[in-house]
């Protein structure tokens, strides 16, 4: 679990997912007519391969012998809603072992749509938008659909993918149909200025997958720090494999609802008693912990939390404090608490600084 801040209206959020369901991602292994079948194929989430783009794992999709008409995916809800013409960044890094049978598939970003009743590919006024890194270097001397090249894909080799800018197709043929038969994103958007991501069924709209070829072929990927941004505000999630520990630090200002400004650091290990809380603030007083007794960790879909309990001294005095941060993956700033038992309480919103639960 890994949050980082820069400010409370901050552009950028790096977020870490280390397990299924974790940051509304949810893993789904199907047969070819798209029912769950977890004897098709597996997502987990592992060290390497080679070196990520950031930390030192991702996500791998893989399908099974016999099964490349199945499928592995990893599907977020969390965008349900958002306007297509509102994404200001798509984008992710792709990594392929094998694609054998299918020499032109590589871990691709899918994304259904809802246009208002004027699309009708899928009924309901339904479409479902396809980004293939293949397709966005065809062999026959670049993509066709006016938007600039990103290279050819290359097997054992991480690349990063510009999906808002590159090529797509979909299942109504607004776009085309794949191969050199690509539209920009655009175009879509200008056909249906309303076009907002669904999640149909409850499933992610927004997914990273391979498969849905033929049962020969064989497919097995990563995927990492996929990013969103939505009206200028980007979120990148890093996959990391689980950790037996958790750590969180924090060295930032946060505002009280008194409009105090506190400068706080802190540091906490859910394995050990190491660690430590000092605030002060802007009138002068100052706490620092002297020992910490526990450190916990919770999280669920949309927000994560650290618990630290201890000793300090507060003005020189003696004291046990309680501190409790909660961060909410970047769609709320920070929250900072801090209670004392000679019944002093702080608790605040950051600012600016980070935090960072790992």
């Amino acid at each position: 679990m890994t949050v980082t801040l820069t400010s409370a209206a901050a552009a950028a959020t790096i977020l870490v997912v280390s397990q299924d369901g974790q940051r509304q991602w949810h893993s789904r292994v199907t047969d070819g007519a798209g029912n769950p079948d977890p004897t098709a194929g597996s997502v987990t989430f592992v060290t390497g391969p080679a070196t990520p783009p950031r930390g030192t794992g991702s996500l791998r999709l893989q399908t099974n012998p016999g099964r490349g008409d199945g499928s592995a995916q990893m599907r977020s809800t969390r965008y349900a809603g958002v306007l297509l013409k509102d994404l200001t960044e798509l984008s992710y890094y792709a990594y392929l072992t094998t694609n054998a049978g299918n020499f032109q598939q590589f871990p691709y970003l899918a994304i259904d749509v809802t246009c208002g009743g004027t699309c009708v590919a899928l009924g309901g006024g339904t479409d479902r938008l396809f980004f293939e890194p293949p397709y966005q270097e065809p062999l026959t001397g670049g993509p066709t659909c006016a938007v600039p090249g990103q290279g050819p894909t290359i097997l054992l080799t991480w690349q990063k993918w510009d999906a808002l800018h590159g090529c797509w197709w979909d299942n109504n043929n607004e776009l085309g149909s794949g191969g050199n038969n690509t539209k920009p994103l655009s175009d879509f958007i200008t056909l249906h200025p309303e076009a907002a991501i669904r999640n149909p069924s409850g499933v992610g709209g927004v997914r990273l997958a391979v498969g849905f070829a033929s049962p020969a072929d064989l497919f097995d990927g990563n995927i990492d720090m996929v990013t969103v941004g939505v009206q200028g505000r980007s979120t990148s999630y890093d996959f990391e494999p689980p950790s037996p520990c958790k750590k969180g630090d924090g060295d930032g200002d946060f505002e009280d609802k008194d409009g105090h400004k506190h400068h706080v650091e802190f540091h906490g290990n859910s394995c050990d008693k190491q660690g430590g809380e000092k605030d002060d603030d802007d009138q002068g007083r100052h706490f620092e912990s002297t020992s910490v007794s526990s450190s916990t960790f919770t999280a669920d879909d949309n927000s994560q939390t650290l618990t630290m309990i201890g000793t300090g001294l507060d003005g020189g005095l003696p004291v046990g404090f309680t501190l409790v941060v909660i961060d909410y993956n970047g769609l709320a700033p920070a929250i900072y608490n801090l209670t004392l038992t000679d019944g002093r309480a702080l608790v605040g919103t950051l600012v600016d600084g980070a935090v960072s639960l790992d």
